[in-house]
C-alpha cells in the first residue's frame, strides 16, 4: 500500500491534556506572567532608554554595558538568592514573585534595545517640542514613543519570548498555583514515564499564541528591527 501524506487532525490528546490535566490554568499563567513582565519592562526600560541617551549622565556607557551584561548572565546564576529572598518575604509561587524574577533579565535587555532605537531620534526634535511648550514627559510620551512603536514592538516580542520559554525560574519559584507552560511539559517526559503525545500536545498549545502574536506584530517587528539600519 503507497504511504499517504493526508492525514486526520486528531485533538483528543490537546482535549485530554485541557481537561484532565488542568492545562488552561498554566497557560492563564503564561499569559500573566510574560506579558505582565514585558509591559513592566518596556515601561521602565523606556525611561531608563530615554534618560541615558538624553541627559549627559556620568558614566552613562559604563552603566549600559553592566546593564546588558546582566541580561547574559545565565538564570540558574540568580535563582538560588532570588529563592532565598523571596521565600524570607512570602513570593513564593505568587505572581509578583515570577514577575519581578522575570523582570531582573528582561528589563536589562529592553533597556539596552531601547537605547539603539532613541540614539537614532535627532534630538533636534525634542528641542522643537521643547520650544513648543512640551514638558520633558510630553516630549516623551507624544514625541518619542510614537517613533520608536517599532522598536517597542520588537524589544516587547523579545521579552515575551524569553518569558514565556523560561524554565528555570517557572521550576524554581513555583509550584502548581502559578507554575508556568515549560513546568508541566516537561513532567510528561520522566524516568520511568514517557508520555509523547501528552507533550506534543502541551508543545502545540504553548507555541500556538507566540505565533499569533508573532503573526500580529510581524509589520512592527520587522520595521523595528531594521529601524535606524539605513543610515541618511
Amino acid at each position: 500500500m503507497p504511504p499517504s501524506f493526508l492525514f486526520r487532525p486528531d485533538f483528543s490528546h490537546i482535549l485530554l491534556i485541557v481537561k484532565e490535566r488542568g492545562f488552561l490554568k498554566y497557560l492563564s499563567n503564561s499569559l500573566v506572567v510574560s506579558f505582565g513582565s514585558t509591559c513592566i519592562s518596556l515601561f521602565l526600560g523606556s525611561f531608563a532608554a530615554y534618560a541615558l541617551t538624553r541627559y549627559p549622565i556620568k558614566g552613562g556607557k559604563q552603566i549600559a554595558f553592566w546593564m546588558i551584561s546582566l541580561r547574559m548572565m545565565p538564570p540558574i546564576v540568580i535563582v538560588l538568592p532570588l529563592y532565598i529572598f523571596f521565600t524570607r518575604i512570602r513570593l513564593i509561587d505568587t505572581y509578583i514573585g515570577l514577575i519581578l524574577a522575570h523582570i531582573t533579565l528582561s528589563l536589562p535587555f529592553a533597556v539596552w534595545m531601547l537605547m539603539g532605537f532613541f540614539k537614532e531620534i535627532p534630538r533636534e526634535l525634542d528641542e522643537s517640542a521643547v520650544i513648543d511648550g512640551c514638558t520633558t514627559m510630553g516630549v516623551l510620551f507624544r514625541i518619542l514613543f510614537p517613533l520608536v512603536r517599532g522598536g517597542l514592538a520588537a524589544t516587547g516580542v523579545f521579552c515575551i519570548l524569553w518569558s514565556w520559554n523560561d524554565f528555570i525560574f517557572a521550576f524554581s519559584l513555583t509550584s502548581s498555583e502559578v507554575a508556568t507552560l515549560p513546568v508541566p511539559i516537561s513532567g510528561f517526559l520522566g524516568d520511568y514515564i514517557w508520555e509523547w503525545s501528552a507533550f506534543y500536545a502541551g508543545g502545540s498549545i504553548a507555541a500556538v499564541p507566540i505565533m499569533l502574536l508573532a503573526l500580529f506584530a510581524q509589520k512592527y517587528l520587522v520595521r523595528g528591527m531594521t529601524f535606524g539600519a539605513v543610515k541618511k
